[in-house]
């Protein structure tokens, strides 16, 4: 299986400026800054230790992904002086995964990898892992866990594709209940 994490990212770092940022387009033409940042990568005996520690084979697509960033922040709001002030969406390095972990209500659900919007985790979905079923993405809000149907790579390339805009969202709001839900 070819993996396209790379050119995802690659794709998103040719739109930051010198600064690791751009301006971002959102639900009804609101334009705000956001930037990007991107941890240095990790050894593969370092993932495979993890997987050791974990019991679990990783996706290949993810353990793409820590190969060439051991963690990484995509799409955060910045103010006009380039100040973080909030959203966007923290996948964690191998270490803030195992100290995710610890928090017990996010980790009987699986194995958190990323963090976003208010109290929200992307979690992989062990027993689908195991069972083989490569729609092992979910997501947790608050204390509600949600199957996306979507792999790593995939998921990642629908967040930048839609500019950091929760697209799993998109199915709840037709022409008739978008504009009573604001």
């Amino acid at each position: 299986m070819s993996h396209f994490v790379q050119n995802t990212l690659s794709g998103l770092k040719k739109l930051l400026d010198n600064k690791d940022q751009m301006k971002s387009v959102a639900e009804e033409g609101e334009v705000y800054s956001v930037s990007c940042s991107f941890n240095a990568p990790i050894k593969t005996t370092e993932v495979e230790k993890f997987e050791s520690e974990q019991g679990i084979k990783l996706p290949e697509e993810y353990k793409a992904f820590l190969t060439l960033h051991n963690g990484a922040r995509i799409y955060e709001s910045v103010n006009d002086d380039g100040v973080n002030i909030g959203g966007g969406l923290h996948f964690f390095n191998l270490d803030e995964i195992k100290e995710t972990q610890e928090v017990e209500y996010i980790s009987e659900h699986g194995i958190p990898i990323a963090h976003l919007l208010e109290d929200c985790y992307l979690i992989l979905d062990i027993e689908k892992l195991k069972g083989g079923d490569p729609n092992y993405l979910n997501i947790l809000e608050f204390t509600d866990i949600k199957t996306l149907n979507l792999n790593f790579e995939i998921f990642l390339d629908r967040y930048i594709i839609s500019q950091g805009v929760p697209f799993w969202s998109w199915p709840i709001y037709t022409a008739e209940n978008y504009y009573r839900t604001r």
